[in-house]
Parts: structure tokens; C-alpha cells; sequence
């Protein structure tokens, strides 16, 4: 991988002007249980996401990532330990079904894809892992954050992002030590699938230990048309603090309903939000969202690398790259490592490459390399606490990565 990386070096700089290559186009090589032969010139990587729906913002950001990460591979020489074999997405649509992300996924392991990666919503990612698990082909998870889907002893499956665990544990350790004295109650409000259930349990079992007392938790459905009961309960027990898990679509009617009834809340802070993260957020609410919080993963704002990748998406989409996009754009590398050193795009030897993974060059906000347990997952893995700040967003805690000191409303 280290030719690779050098090589890659130099891409960043010019991908500015680059012109992409990788399609979804049909192609030749089995799907359960072959994939692409290792003599194949073009490796076939899935991507199953929620492209239709509430979701498909947010899922089409991790499209253009992951087309973004080829497109630089691809320029720089492919896979050279393969002779140059370009990579290609294929992409599948969930449509935010787990029914239909497990027929996507069945679809493209039949096209010939050597490793699939996805899915955004827990629930459907779970399905769609166990499909590829049946037909032992490799599964790097995008987005997605339930711990139990990586308890089921799978061999084929990989995440490289904190899990809800690992999220709600920072939050609580990362809130009692930016608190201030003022800050002694709090509500905690979130969408009710296993994303926010499970970091929603571990911070209700350990916000005492913060010194902050927790009123009430307040569940919602994330695919719900209004949340006007919810914010009027929370308007009556006035919480000091609002801690809110949830994605763009919900927590957006939230937000709306707080600004509508001109209710001030002295801290807002999201958990692996998938609003407060996202710069659409910032732009469709401006001011009324300055200051707000998000414990979340995100990259490393202080990477000359970083850097370079957000000025070359937001020159290709017209876009800032959200918190997720660099998750897909990372999951990319993570392939291209695994395929260069195995030398083969057959899924089992895929498989076996990424077990072993060790990638010290990455843009992720985490404290040493991308390397996975016996489980799958990053075991480096970790989130940051980010702010809005002027309009845009900023690192301040850990001191590690921080941009900037927290603000306080006042």
C-alpha cells in the first residue's frame, strides 16, 4: 500500500481537474461465493444506500464520496499490484427497506461485486450484512452504528466508525468535562430505531455520573410528519441542557418546532446526529442553530490530506462534504488497501487482506490507525465534539483535534 499512498499524494492535489471514470456499468464474474476473478482489469465494489426516501440527501453524499475516492485511485494507476485494475461502483438503492437493501445486496453480489459497503440505517445494514455473510462476500459499513449487528460472530464484516457505544460513552465523558456550573438538567430526545435506542440507553444509564439529572427521554418514530407533542412536553420541563439524537429529516422538524415557539435552550447537543453535523443544516437554519453541539465522528480538521479532500468535493458537487460523505470516501481507501495487498479481488482473499488492515494515513478525527478486532470494527474508532460556529464547523474537544474553544450560550 505504500506505493499507493505516494501515489495518491500527488492525485489529491490535482483532482480538482480530474474527470471520473467509474461508473455503474454490467460486467462479467460471479457473485456468491467467486466475485471477480483476480485476473479481472475492473473490480466491482457495491454500494447499497437509502437513495430514495428521507435519507437521500444524506445517502447520495456517501455516493459522491465513494465515486470521488475512485475516481482518485483510478488516476492514480488502480491496483498496482493487480497490473492497474480500476476499481467501479455499483450502486444499489434501499429505498430505506430492509427487504429491498438485501435483494440490492443479492442483486450485486450476482454482478459480480468482490466486496459491497453500506448501508446507512442500522436495521437495513444488519439485513444486508447477513446476505453477504450467507454468500461470503466482504462488508464494509459505511454508516451505521447498532453493536449488536457486529456480535453475531460474522466473518466477512467490517465497520470502520464508533459504534453507539462508543458514541454515547465520549458524549458522556466528553459533557462533563466542557460543562459549566449552570448546566444541571437535561432531556434527552431521540428517533427510536436501533441507532437512537442504543446510545439513547447508555446515556440514560450514565448521565448521573455527569452531575447533570436527566428529566425526561423522549422517543419519537424518525420517519414522523411532526414532532409537536414531543417539543411541547420538552417546552414544560425546561431543560438546561437538550441532548438530541437523530438524522437530518427529524431532527430539522425538531428544530423548526423550537424556533416556531421561540424556545432558547442553554445547550443544545446532538450524539452522532445527522442534522447538527451537516452543513445543510447550517445553511437551511442560520443563525437560530449557532452554537449547537454534535458528539460525532468526523475528520481531522488539522490534516494538510483533509484539506485537500473537502476542496476537491466541493469542487466536483458544488457541496460541503458532510460528516458522512468522508465515511464513504474513507471506506474506498480501506478497499484499495485490502485489494492492493492481497493481489486479488476474490472475495475470501478480500477478506483475509482486510483482517489485517493498518492504515496509518487516513483524514479520520481518531488517535492512531484504521485497524479492525476480531470483530470487524475499528478498534481506534472514536467521535469529537463538534460545534457551530460563525456559520460553519468546528472541532473543540478533544484538544487533540480542536479548531477552535467551545462557545457558550449566554
Amino acid at each position: 500500500m505504500k506505493r499507493l499512498n505516494k501515489v495518491l499524494a500527488t492525485v489529491l492535489a490535482s483532482t480538482m481537474m480530474a474527470t471520473m471514470v467509474a461508473g455503474c456499468a454490467a460486467g462479467s464474474g460471479s457473485g456468491a461465493a467467486g466475485g471477480s476473478g483476480s485476473d479481472s482489469k475492473v473490480i466491482k465494489i457495491g454500494s447499497v444506500h437509502p437513495l430514495t426516501g428521507n435519507y437521500a440527501y444524506e445517502a447520495q453524499s456517501i455516493i459522491n464520496s465513494q465515486k470521488l475516492a475512485i475516481e482518485e485511485i483510478n488516476a492514480a494507476g488502480g491496483i498496482t499490484s493487480m497490473g492497474g485494475a480500476k476499481l467501479e461502483l455499483v450502486v444499489g438503492d434501499s429505498q430505506a427497506s430492509a427487504d429491498t437493501g438485501a435483494s440490492e445486496t443479492e442483486r450485486l453480489i450476482a454482478e459480480g461485486c468482490s466486496i459491497l459497503t453500506g448501508t446507512f440505517q442500522s436495521g437495513v445494514t444488519l439485513t444486508c450484512m447477513q446476505k453477504a455473510e450467507q454468500n461470503e462476500v466482504p462488508f464494509l459499513v459505511t454508516v451505521s452504528n447498532n453493536v449488536a449487528m457486529f456480535e453475531n460472530g460474522f466473518e466477512w464484516c467490517f465497520r470502520i466508525q464508533p459504534n453507539a457505544d462508543v458514541f454515547a460513552q465520549d458524549f458522556i465523558e466528553y459533557i462533563s468535562a466542557v460543562k459549566t456550573d449552570d448546566i444541571k438538567t437535561a432531556v434527552l430526545i431521540h428517533e427510536d430505531s436501533l441507532t437512537g435506542t442504543d446510545s439513547g440507553d447508555i446515556i440514560s444509564e450514565n448521565m448521573a455520573s455527569t452531575g447533570i439529572e436527566l428529566l425526561d427521554r423522549i422517543t419519537y418514530s424518525a420517519s414522523t410528519s411532526t414532532l409537536s407533542t414531543e417539543v411541547t412536553k420538552l417546552a414544560d420541563l425546561k431543560p438546561d441542557l437538550l441532548i438530541t439524537i437523530g438524522y437530518f429529516a427529524d431532527t430539522s422538524l425538531l428544530v423548526k418546532e423550537l424556533n416556531e415557539r421561540g424556545i432558547k435552550i442553554k445547550m443544545v447537543c446532538g450524539v452522532a446526529n445527522g442534522g447538527i453535523s451537516d452543513s445543510k443544516f447550517i445553511s437551511d437554519f442560520g443563525d437560530s442553530v449557532e452554537n449547537f453541539l454534535d458528539l460525532n465522528y468526523r475528520f481531522n480538521p488539522n490534516s494538510d490530506k483533509t484539506k485537500a479532500l473537502l476542496e476537491s468535493y466541493k469542487a466536483k458537487y458544488s457541496d460541503d462534504m458532510s460528516v458522512h460523505a468522508v465515511w464513504g470516501y474513507e471506506s474506498i481507501y480501506v478497499i484499495a488497501d485490502a485489494l492492493e495487498r492481497a493481489g486479488s479481488s476474490k472475495p475470501e482473499d478480500v477478506r483475509n487482506a482486510m483482517k489485517s488492515t493498518n492504515i496509518t494515513e487516513h483524514v479520520l478525527a481518531q488517535s492512531g490507525a484504521i485497524t479492525f478486532d476480531t470483530k470487524g470494527e475499528n478498534i481506534n474508532a472514536a467521535g469529537v465534539l463538534v460545534q457551530i460556529q460563525n456559520g460553519k464547523h468546528v472541532v473543540v474537544y478533544p484538544t487533540e483535534f480542536a479548531e477552535s474553544e467551545l462557545r457558550y450560550n449566554k
